[in-house]
């Protein structure tokens, strides 16, 4: 006799926080919907409700704590199963790899301490997308398996059922997409009918049903239709059920699986770059927790200050929210927005206090400064050393008469050291305010301190340097650089030995994409109405509709005004649209200004003379509607593929025959060859999460500008057209690339170059006045951890959630694996330990005395 086929019906309440309502909304809904799933779970004998993340626990704790009593209740007799394991189903694209870690790491230590249970299962049925990378992640959190949704099946290939997925690092988990989707609502015989053939070989399904997205819970109309149904098919056992038991059951019954190695992508790619504010405050604020745990962990190893724990758990709840899938990637309401807004500056407010109390217990019993002198820290917040200008500003007396033209000078312990002098952020006259920029070498988590002192110098007249070929171009030790005085753009960008552009001309013009009105998919218009149907993938661009230019004299002078012009009206503007606003040994900076129609480019092109960087530095004055603002690199080569960073790992996609978006996070290189020679280009960003590539064109998304939550409103649709539709990313926005060129890809460089665009340096002018001087304090930071191979990085520094761990986190970018030796001062014997091909690992060490202990921990920070 045969043995009839298990379904394990899965019911959940898919529940979006935010989305087309602000979270004070998703609070209250998610009180309603656990409310009903524990009456149906307590009303209804073997039904069983799945809920993951951990944020609507803690919401329901805090807010009504009887319904939380009575779900703990629930979970103990194994009527209410917690699921996903993560603190809420966050973006898996534009988020980084160490808030994916954290994503579980808050997830499991609330499951664990309030309910002593952790799933295996992960899911994230709504995300529009899976990075490379994942998969060690997960695995590294304690996730076996892990279900999704999207993209969606009929848009991209996958295997029916579940599937090995695995990642460049080997790391697998055991993933099945979800065909059916999360939802069924009253269609819940319709998914049946028309699934259950779908999923015809699998030896045991699983089906998903239930109420959202806006929570909701299990419908008892719907639970009513669902048990006629399986009244009707006598030939199938159903069982009410979890996502673990489901795995359990499936890989006794097919231990061998197919297997998919990579990204899963693409769904929705107007989602790289939607809402581009949002996705650089978040960048940004990582970066700063990044910066601030790791001086912070240092301060707390050495005994110098406490760790603020509670408040870096208020940062990263923040963090961690705005990460969420209808948040980061764009596709809410401008309350969500602007409510992430204030969460990521909260957060940002929170670590710039840690942040200067933990400088500030390092530097505060520093000598005092000798009169004149104005002492200026900086921080070194990364585990490799770093050779980078450092910008600071400081005040000048303004109570010395004596001081009418002062003349700067900067020391390093004790010896001058060449600087430049800067135009201040503020366009106040004189001197009241002092910008300097040096080239500084930094050790691995050195601390040092410049001294600045002033004398009265004699008067001096500033001429600009005068705007022709020749003083637009440069050369440095990196790289031979032309900038078309009759463009403002970049037309050479040579090898330093070289007489060959690797870019055509016109390079990093701003251009404009006719673009989809859809807060999602993004693609070209044209080409849409020519075939009638949109997907979760719109279609590629040709090529764009309009390009910035050089701005005229006038345009130049109504963007800002100049005083002069005011004073002398009748004369014309002395304004350029394109002039060197800094010049000196340090670097050179190049301004131009590009308009077209509506919007402007302020660009400044950063010459590094010392250490040969080169940075573009764009103010966006935004005012397009329905279009894609992209950067557009012409390619002198040719074209192999393109890599970019994912999730602690890194994505390689060859080139399409029109511009279609990849997703990225802070570098994109693009690998070819110029002849018999290989070659490299690679740009760090601030806040770009995509890019495109065709055989002869490189194009940097920077920002879309559809309606808000707009997803292809249609002319007969009056009511929801008839009104003034706000656009995203209107108005001013500020962003920074750094160009890096050479013979190979190097990803350990392009990551650091990028780490250090992100996380740079941390100064402070600051005076001390220690009760009793204490000249080594600063210095122990220096070298406390470093590991002896370039290529493993340190990419997290903490304390450990529980004890007191300092807990290291160690990324391999070679991709060789190989023993490392890891040196934590103030101990003298070294940690030796094994490292995988694009491991992440992760140590902890604890000082007992004179004795140094380590173990390697999990990425939630548990034994392995």
């Amino acid at each position: 006799m045969n043995k009839k086929k298990r379904i394990h019906l899965v019911c959940n309440a898919h529940l979006d926080p935010a989305w087309l309502w602000h979270w004070e909304d998703g609070l209250t809904e998610t009180l309603s919907t656990f409310r009903v799933a524990a009456d149906f779970c307590e009303k209804h004998a073997g039904f069983i409700f799945n809920h993951n993340e951990s944020l609507l626990y803690r919401w329901v704790e805090q807010y009504e704590p009887q319904l939380y009593k009575r779900i703990e209740k629930l979970v103990k007799s194994g009527r209410w199963h917690i699921s996903g394991g993560a603190y809420l189903q966050p973006d898996v694209n534009n988020v980084s790899g160490e808030s994916h870690i954290r994503q579980y790491l808050m997830g499991r230590r609330y499951f664990t301490e309030k309910f002593n249970v952790y799933p295996k299962t992960a899911y994230n049925f709504d995300p529009f997308g899976h990075g490379e990378g994942f998969p060690q992640i997960l695995r590294g959190c304690g996730i076996s398996h892990y279900i999704f949704c999207r993209p969606d099946f009929g848009t991209y290939d996958l295997p029916v059922g579940a599937f090995r997925w695995s990642d460049r690092s080997g790391s697998e988990i055991i993933a099945r997409r979800s065909d059916d989707h999360y939802l069924t609502n009253s269609r819940v015989v319709r998914i049946l009918d028309q699934y259950l053939p779908h999923f015809a070989e699998e030896p045991v399904t699983l089906i998903l049903w239930g109420i959202g997205n806006h929570g909701g819970g299990p419908s008892a109309e719907h639970y009513r239709i669902l048990k006629k149904y399986i009244a009707d098919h006598p030939e199938l056992e159903f069982v009410e059920s979890t996502p673990d038991a489901f795995f359990d059951e499936l890989l006794n019954a097919k231990p061998k699986l197919p297997a998919v190695r990579g990204e899963i992508q693409k769904s929705f790619p107007g989602c790289y770059t939607s809402m581009s504010r949002v996705k650089r405050a978040h960048r940004e604020v990582e970066s700063m927790m990044a910066s601030t745990e790791r001086l912070a962990a240092l301060a707390w190893w050495w005994g110098i200050a406490d760790y603020p724990n509670e408040e870096f758990d208020v940062a990263w709840r923040d963090i961690l929210f705005s990460e969420f899938h209808d948040v980061l990637p764009g596709s809410g309401v401008p309350q969500v927005e602007r409510d992430s807004l204030q969460m990521l500056s909260h957060a940002g407010e929170i670590l710039r206090r840690q942040r200067f109390r933990s400088l500030h217990s390092v530097i505060r019993d520093d000598p005092s400064a000798r009169p004149g002198e104005v002492p200026v820290f900086v921080s070194n917040p990364h585990g490799f050393p770093v050779k980078t200008q450092v910008e600071f500003e400081l005040q000048v007396d303004q109570n010395n008469e004596a001081i009418s033209n002062p003349e700067f000078s900067l020391r390093l312990n004790g010896r001058k050291i060449r600087f430049q002098r800067l135009t201040a952020e503020a366009c106040c006259a004189g001197d009241w305010r002092v910008k300097l920029a040096a080239v500084l070498d930094l050790k691995p988590w050195e601390v040092v301190r410049l001294e600045e002192s002033y004398q009265n110098g004699k008067p001096t007249r500033y001429r600009p340097p005068v705007v022709t070929a020749r003083s637009l171009t440069f050369r440095t030790r990196n790289y031979h650089l032309k900038i078309n005085p009759r463009s403002g753009l970049i037309d050479h960008l040579a090898l330093p030995k070289s007489r060959t552009s690797l870019v055509g001309k016109n390079a990093w013009q701003p251009v404009l994409f006719n673009d989809l009105d859809h807060s999602w998919t993004c693609g070209d218009p044209d080409q849409e109405m020519a075939h009638g149907q949109l997907t979760s993938i719109g279609p590629g661009w040709k090529r764009p509709a309009a390009r910035f230019r050089l701005a005229t004299r006038k345009e130049a002078a109504t963007l800002s005004p100049h005083p002069e012009d005011k004073v002398n009206p009748g004369r014309g503007t002395v304004v350029r649209p394109l002039r060197i606003t800094e010049s000196g040994p340090i670097r050179t900076v190049v301004e131009a200004i590009l308009v077209c129609d509506a919007s402007t480019v302020v660009r400044q092109y950063l010459i590094g003379h010392v250490e040969g960087s080169l940075e573009v530095r764009d103010r966006v004055i935004y005012n397009h509607k329905d279009k894609m603002l992209k950067l557009m690199v012409p390619l002198n080569f040719d074209v192999r593929d393109s890599v970019s960073e994912a999730l602690y790992s890194a994505a390689a996609r060859e080139p399409t025959r029109l511009h279609e978006d990849h997703t990225n996070q802070r570098w994109a290189a693009v690998r070819g060859s110029k002849g018999a020679a290989s070659v490299c280009l690679a740009v760090a960003n601030t806040g770009s999460h995509a890019h495109s590539l065709t055989a002869k064109e490189w194009a940097i998304n920077v920002m879309r500008s559809p309606a808000y939550a707009s997803s292809m409103l249609r002319a007969e649709q009056v009511k929801a057209n008839h009104r003034f539709l706000p656009r995203h990313d209107q108005g001013e926005h500020e962003m920074r690339y750094s160009i890096l060129l050479g013979t190979r890809f190097q990803e350990t460089a392009v990551s650091r170059a990028a780490q250090l665009l992100n996380v740079p340096p941390v100064w402070q002018v600051y005076y001390p006045q220690p009760s009793k001087t204490d000249r080594k304090r600063r210095g122990t930071l220096t070298d406390t951890l470093v590991v002896d191979d370039r290529h493993v990085q340190v990419v997290a520094m903490k304390k450990a959630e529980r004890g007191n761990e300092l807990i290291v986190r160690l990324q391999d970018t070679l991709g060789k694996a190989r023993e490392i030796t890891v040196r934590a001062k103030p101990h003298r014997k070294a940690i030796r330990t094994a490292i995988g091909p694009f491991e992440l690992i992760t140590l902890g060490i604890r000082r007992g005395g004179k004795t140094l202990r380590w173990r390697r921990l999990s990425l939630v920070e548990e034994r392995e």
